[in-house]
């Protein structure tokens, strides 16, 4: 996906956020000083370029922005989470709570190390947890 398709997408999260949360009708004027309470300080001309698909936001921004709109950060970053490639809908999973998506959104924080020994402690628990299923025994 191009920069260009990246930018209209944001742009048509950031719009659809504004209508939730009933903000679409503000002029970028208001918008500057909503996002600048949540410690977003941008221009107007940046707030048009978002609407408008011409520019995004840095990461940083993200999280005070969705605060503002009351959305979740990696919603308003990456839109909903797409399948993949011969994956099944009911195999995608979907943080159901906000203790799961804080979880998510902390795990894309780390760097590649920590994320790898997060990985690596997932996979140990999670045969754990399939041996008990099966009847197994518990390895020590």
């Amino acid at each position: 996906m191009d920069i260009a398709h990246r930018r209209q997408r944001f742009a048509g999260r950031f719009n659809k956020a504004l209508e939730a949360s009933g903000r679409s009708a503000l002029s970028d004027g208001d918008l500057l000083k909503l996002f600048g309470r949540h410690g977003i300080a941008v221009t107007t001309q940046t707030v048009s370029n978002w609407r408008n698909g011409k520019h995004m936001p840095r990461l940083e921004q993200i999280e005070g922005l969705a605060e503002a709109l009351g959305i979740e950060a990696a919603e308003l970053a990456f839109g909903g989470r797409q399948l993949r490639l011969g994956e099944k809908m009911s195999e995608a999973w979907h943080p159901g709570n906000a203790e799961e998506r804080t979880l998510v959104e902390g795990l894309a924080l780390l760097d590649q190390d920590e994320k790898a020994l997060v990985h690596q402690l997932v996979r140990v628990l999670g045969q754990r947890h399939a041996g008990k299923r099966r009847g197994r025994p518990k390895r020590a």
